[in-house]
């Protein structure tokens, strides 16, 4: 018999009433797919990607098979009514069910991912790059599992599964779950290559910001140097000892070379200016 339940106080209750006693909160804390197998009773969790904390968690005995579930199982009875006949075929149709909503679940998560990876693309931003980096390895680590209890299911003896009687479709599944696993792997490697990215535009970035103060500091050079000469000359000149005794009919003279000194530094501090090259 199946039972679904819809919150775990009733998964409790019913475990209650079975006499099965497990923590059921320490495995609604689990990050990962776990799994454990016994010979009377059989437990398997699974955390879902969601905004309002979905998970799945189900427990298999010889005759009973309690799951709780926020994902809807679309009307199994039906579709697989001749299935059902089968010896271990409920807890094999539900496991396999719920695995294959899961794997459902962590695809759809790792096209959201590989989403904001495209947008990064365009734009790298090392914190967001950072952020996707880490749901994409907690994804992976998710997907490993998933692929390891798919593996476990089919290879052991396992009195509450029976593979055989749907072996086609387990095989896609196992097939599939691989195929997302090596998509997830083949991202990491994206992710460095996003880093780079970053840390390349930052570099470019940080060169343009120090060619725009090499100008500044270049243009205000030459400024102090147009303003200093011109004034350090006329400042020497324009002691009443010197201007008298060697300046005093020659003012035109003095005039004259505060001109050229002002002209030449301008003429310099341009020829120094092109061949900085600097725009």
């Amino acid at each position: 018999m199946i039972e679904v339940f819809g919150t775990i106080d009733g998964l409790k209750k019913a475990l209650a009433s079975k006499k099965i006693e497990r923590d059921v909160d320490s495995l609604l804390k689990l990050d990962l797919p776990f799994y454990d197998y016994a010979d009377r009773l059989s437990v398997l969790y699974f955390p879902i990607y969601s905004d309002n904390g979905r998970r799945c968690l189900i427990f298999i005995t010889k005759k009973d098979v309690f799951a709780h579930s926020s994902v809807e199982l679309n009307n199994y009875e039906k579709k697989y009514k001749s299935l059902l006949k089968k010896p271990r075929s409920e807890s094999t149709l539900i496991t396999f069910l719920i695995l294959k909503t899961v794997l459902k679940n962590y695809s759809e998560q790792f096209q959201k991912i590989r989403d904001r990876m495209n947008e990064l693309e365009m734009r790298p931003v090392l914190d967001r790059i950072e952020d996707s980096g880490r749901a994409l390895r907690r994804l992976t680590d998710k997907m490993e599992s998933l692929v390891e209890l798919i593996i476990v299911l089919k290879q052991s003896e396992i009195k509450q599964f029976n593979v055989d009687i749907m072996a086609f479709d387990y095989d896609v599944l196992s097939t599939e779950a691989r195929y997302w696993l090596e998509r997830c792997r083949s991202h990491i490697y994206r992710i460095a290559s996003l880093r780079t990215k970053s840390e390349m535009q930052s570099n470019k970035e940080l060169n343009e910001t120090m060619k725009k103060l090499t100008v500044i500091m270049t243009f205000l050079t030459i400024v102090s140097i147009v303003v200093n000469v011109p004034g350090s000359v006329g400042a020497i000149l324009g002691i009443p000892a010197l201007s008298d005794a060697y300046f005093g009919e020659h003012v035109q003279g003095l005039v004259l070379t505060l001109i050229l000194t002002t002209l030449l530094s301008v003429i310099l501090g341009y020829w120094y200016w092109r061949s900085l090259r600097l725009r």
